[in-house]
């Protein structure tokens, strides 16, 4: 699918100096894991990539034991920091709470927001930053936090003025079905077996634009591992399905309906 701008420059693959994109996530970690390779592309032909992240995702677990006096949310927001700069990018956090996968919300927690409150907040930054392109996660994992923020963002774009190319970072069904087959024996306690795989992930026909980024392959496994307190998605996985994950980009192109 040919995503071109005003000039006829496709703005996703021909990235030019000037060129503003803006990588929307819910928490750290989900930009390197998800759409790493995607803001080192745009980084890395010239582009200013910022990643805004909504909460310090608290509510994780630590794969390592934390140094004294740091909390997990200052240890992930510090992650999050380094995995950008590898990929060239800087990083806006918002301060919201994690809500967690499912269950009880905690106070303040992202899926709670008021969504006046939270369309002004996107929208100041989106006004500061005028990107040419956002991305977001589709959500298809069935993270409620990755829900809302895909929610939020869309919301706030329809109330902004300016011409924007908006895609969705997609996690192909039949990925993911390999995925779950694969857990099943690596992690099978993973809250992830609970999901229909007829629903997990985004049927593949709705994938608009593949990007092979296996070029950046060395930079995207640095990006990931900066996220050391994280255990990755993809740890234990069979050689194929695991670069199938993280050499290439799937995208959803999104129309944006002005309001």
């Amino acid at each position: 699918m040919l995503t071109v701008s005003d000039d006829g420059r496709d703005r996703l693959r021909a990235v030019q100096p000037g060129d503003r994109w803006l990588v929307a996530v819910a928490h750290p970690d989900d930009e390197a894991f998800v759409c790493g390779s995607l803001i080192a592309h745009a980084a890395s032909m010239g582009a200013a990539v910022t990643v805004l992240c909504a909460t310090r995702g608290e509510l994780g677990e630590s794969a390592i034991e934390l140094p004294v006096g740091v909390t997990l949310g200052e240890q992930r927001a510090a992650e999050l920091r380094d995995a950008v700069a590898l990929l060239g990018g800087t990083v806006r956090l918002l301060g919201h709470h994690d809500s967690g996968f499912d269950g009880e919300m905690p106070d303040g927690a992202f899926c709670a927001a008021d969504a006046d409150m939270l369309r002004g907040e996107l929208l100041h930054h989106i006004e500061q930053i005028r990107p040419h392109v956002v991305c977001v996660l589709d959500g298809s994992d069935g993270h409620r936090d990755h829900l809302f923020m895909r929610a939020a963002i869309i919301d706030a774009l329809h109330v902004h003025t300016d011409d924007v190319l908006l895609y969705e970072s997609i996690l192909p069904n039949s990925l993911m079905r390999r995925w779950l087959a694969e857990m099943r024996d690596l992690r099978p306690d993973t809250v992830y077996m609970s999901i229909d795989p007829d629903t997990f992930g985004r049927p593949d026909l709705e994938v608009t634009d593949v990007l092979d980024q296996s070029h950046l392959l060395a930079l995207r496994e640095a990006a990931m591992a900066a996220h050391r307190s994280q255990t990755t998605p993809f740890d234990g996985l069979s050689d194929d399905l695991r670069r199938s994950f993280i050499s290439s980009d799937y995208l959803a192109r999104v129309p944006i309906i002005r309001t």
